[in-house]
C-alpha cells in the first residue's frame, strides 16, 4: 500500500508550512506519484528538485530534524500495569514455532506474600525468589489499615488474598497460586522444581484417594481429591485439642511413629500431621473456594474475647478438619450404615467438639498436608532433623546420580547406622543451569557436588522453602549459609530480563510463566534495581529501592541487626 498525498505540490494554493503562504504542507511532503515505479520516481524526483527553492528544502529539512530530536528527548516509557489486568490476559498458546514435544498450554504461576510493611526479612524472601526464578511477587495487604492490616490481625491475610483471588478472571482458574508468609520464609530450590514436586505430590495422593473412596460419593464435587497443599505442623495450633482441626485428621501416614525421635511427649518428636497456614499452594479456583469457606467460618465464629480468634490457622485447620471428618464418616458408612460411634473412630481421653454441618453443606475442599516437606519445611520442632548436606558421592552403577552419606543420629535411635540420601536429578539439573547463567559474569561457579543443601533427614527431602515458625534466629543464620547466597546479586541480575518473558518450566503438560511482569520492559531490565513487587490489586509497583534499598547490607552482606524475636 502506498502513502496517499493529501495535497499536491503542483498546486501553489496548497504549499503551506506552519501557516506561512507558499510553503510545503507537513501532511503531504511528497506526491503519490513519487512511490510508483523506480523510473517514474526518478523523473518525478528530478522534476520536484527543479520546482523547490532552497528555502522550501530548508523548511522540509527542519521538519525532519525537529522530529528526530523530539524522538530522542521523549522516548516511549514502559507502561506500568497493575497485576490483575496482566493476569486477565488468561491462558495462551505456546506459539506456532513450538516443537511437537513442547506442551501447548500456557498457565500462570502466582506468588503471593502477605506483608504490611518494610522489613529486611521480606527483602531476603524477595531476593531468594528472584534469584531462583520465581514469579514477580504480589504483596497482599501492603500498607493497609484496620482489618486488612496483617500487623494487627492474622485474619488480614485471609481477606487480602481472597480479594486478590476474587479479582482474577475465570481464565485463571487453573493457574497455580503459592501463598507464603512475607516475613519468615526463604526459598531453597528453583521454581521449576517446586512446580514439578507439587504435581508429583498431589498425583500420588490422588491415586491413593481414588482407591480409598471408590464408589463412596455420588457427586463429583464431593469426591475426595488433593489440589491444595499446606505446610506441616508437629503440634495442633492453636492448642485446643477438642476442636475438629486437631482430632479428626489423618494419622495413618507412611512416616512411622518414632521416626522423629522417641515417644517421650516432646512435641519435636511428633510426626508432622497437622496443618500450618503459612505456606499454601494450589489452583486458583480451589484456593478461592477454600478461602471463601474460611471467611464464612470467621464470620460465624469470630469473637473478640476468644484467645485465638485472630489466628488464620485456627479457621483454616477447622475447614480442613470438617473435610477429614466428612471423608471418614463416608468411609465408615459403607460398613456401619448410620450407626457410627465417633469415639470408636477417634478415641480420645477428652470430650470432642463435633462439627455443625448442615445437610448438603460442602465440606470437600481438596486440602492436604505436605507431611514429607517436599515443598514446605516448617521449623517448629524440626531443628534436630535438619542438616546441610553435600551430595558429592556417586553411585557405582550410575555415575550421574549423586548422594550424601548421613552420619547424624537425628532421632536418637539406639542402634543407628549411617544411611544415604540421593539428590534428585531434576534439582541437580536446575541448580546447575542457574549457576551457569552467571558464569560469564562471576567466573568459575561451583558444581552441584560442591554446594550444600539443607535436608530433612527423616523425610530425606531437600526441602523447597524454609518457614521459620516461632523464633527467627534459625532463619537469620540460614540466610548466608544458603547455596545461592554468594551469588544472589548476579543471580537476580540474570533473572530480571527473563522473568517477564521466559517460561519458568514445564509440568502437568503445561508451560508455566510468571503471572505478572516487571514494571520495566524486559529489554531494559538488567539490574537489582529493576526488581520489585506489586502491591495488592490496586497499589501499583513497588521498586526494589523503595522496598529494600535500606536493607541491602542485610540482603547482600549477610548482616543481621539485633532482634528480639
Amino acid at each position: 500500500m502506498y502513502c496517499k498525498a493529501v495535497t499536491s505540490l503542483s498546486d501553489p494554493k496548497n504549499q503551506k508550512i506552519s501557516g506561512i503562504p507558499g510553503k510545503l504542507s507537513i501532511a503531504a511532503p511528497f506526491p503519490e506519484s513519487l512511490f510508483v515505479g523506480s523510473r517514474t520516481n526518478s523523473m518525478q524526483f528530478s522534476s520536484l528538485t527543479n520546482r523547490l527553492s532552497r528555502w522550501q528544502w530548508a523548511g522540509l529539512a527542519s521538519v525532519f530534524i525537529i522530529a528526530f530530536i523530539t524522538a530522542f528527548q521523549y522516548p516511549v516509557s514502559p507502561q506500568v500495569r497493575d497485576p490483575v489486568p496482566i493476569s486477565n490476559e488468561g491462558s495462551e498458546s505456546a506459539g506456532e514455532h513450538a516443537s511437537p514435544a513442547t506442551p501447548q498450554v500456557v498457565s500462570k504461576f502466582h506468588l503471593l506474600a502477605p506483608a504490611s510493611g518494610f522489613h529486611f526479612r521480606l527483602c531476603r524472601l524477595l531476593a531468594s525468589a528472584m534469584a531462583l526464578g520465581y514469579p514477580v511477587p504480589t504483596l497482599n495487604g501492603w500498607m493497609k489499615e484496620g482489618e486488612l492490616d496483617a500487623s494487627k490481625t492474622h485474619l488480614a491475610k485471609v481477606r487480602t488474598v481472597m480479594h486478590y483471588l476474587n479479582n482474577l478472571p475465570p481464565s485463571s482458574d487453573d493457574d497455580l497460586v503459592l501463598m507464603i508468609d512475607g516475613y519468615d520464609v526463604v526459598f531453597q530450590i528453583p521454581a521449576d522444581v517446586l512446580i514439578e514436586r507439587y504435581f508429583d505430590v498431589i498425583n500420588k495422593a490422588n491415586d491413593r484417594l481414588a482407591m480409598r473412596f471408590k464408589g463412596k460419593f455420588e457427586k463429583e464435587e464431593d469426591m475426595p481429591r488433593l489440589s491444595i497443599l499446606f505446610g506441616p505442623e508437629k503440634a495442633c495450633y492453636p492448642p485446643e485439642q477438642n476442636r475438629i482441626g486437631c482430632w479428626a485428621i489423618p494419622r495413618k501416614l507412611d512416616i512411622p511413629l518414632g521416626a522423629y525421635g522417641p515417644l517421650d511427649g516432646n512435641y519435636a518428636h511428633n510426626v508432622p500431621i497437622w496443618l500450618n497456614s503459612g505456606t499454601i499452594m494450589g489452583p486458583v479456583k480451589d484456593m478461592r473456594l477454600m478461602f471463601a469457606a474460611t471467611l464464612d467460618l470467621i464470620a460465624k465464629r469470630y469473637s473478640r474475647e476468644g484467645d485465638w480468634s485472630d489466628s488464620d490457622q485456627l479457621y483454616m485447620s477447622e475447614v480442613w478438619g470438617m473435610q477429614e471428618y466428612s471423608r471418614t464418616i463416608a468411609e465408615y458408612q459403607e460398613y456401619f450404615h448410620g450407626d457410627i460411634d465417633i469415639n470408636t473412630i477417634w478415641p480420645t481421653d477428652y470430650e470432642k467438639v463435633l462439627p455443625d454441618i448442615a445437610p448438603g453443606q460442602r465440606t470437600e475442599y481438596h486440602i492436604g498436608i505436605d507431611h514429607w516437606s517436599s515443598l514446605f519445611q516448617t521449623r517448629a520442632g524440626s531443628d534436630h532433623v535438619l542438616d546441610m548436606l553435600t551430595f558429592d558421592q556417586f553411585h557405582e552403577q550410575d555415575n550421574a546420580t549423586t548422594y550424601a552419606t548421613v552420619h547424624k543420629n537425628a532421632a536418637s535411635l539406639p542402634n543407628f547406622k549411617p544411611f544415604t540420601i540421593d539428590l534428585p536429578a531434576n534439582l541437580a539439573s536446575s541448580i546447575t543451569r542457574i549457576l551457569r547463567m552467571i558464569e560469564p559474569v562471576v567466573g568459575t561457579v561451583p558444581s552441584i557436588t560442591q554446594i550444600r543443601l539443607e535436608t530433612n533427614l527423616v523425610s530425606k527431602e531437600v526441602y523447597g522453602m524454609f518457614h521459620s515458625t516461632g523464633g527467627k534466629d534459625y532463619l537469620d543464620k540460614l540466610w548466608d549459609q544458603s547455596w545461592f547466597y554468594p551469588y544472589v546479586r548476579p543471580l537476580i541480575e540474570a533473572m530480571v530480563p527473563r522473568v517477564s518473558e521466559q517460561p519458568i518450566g514445564t509440568a502437568d503438560g503445561r508451560i508455566w510463566v510468571s503471572s505478572h511482569k516487571l514494571a520495566v520492559n524486559s529489554t531494559e531490565a538488567h539490574s537489582v534495581a529493576d526488581a520489585g513487587a506489586w502491591a495488592d490489586i490496586d497499589g501499583g509497583w513497588l521498586t526494589w529501592d523503595h522496598l529494600c534499598g535500606k536493607f541491602e547490607k542485610e540482603v547482600f552482606e549477610g548482616y543481621t541487626p539485633p532482634m528480639d524475636d
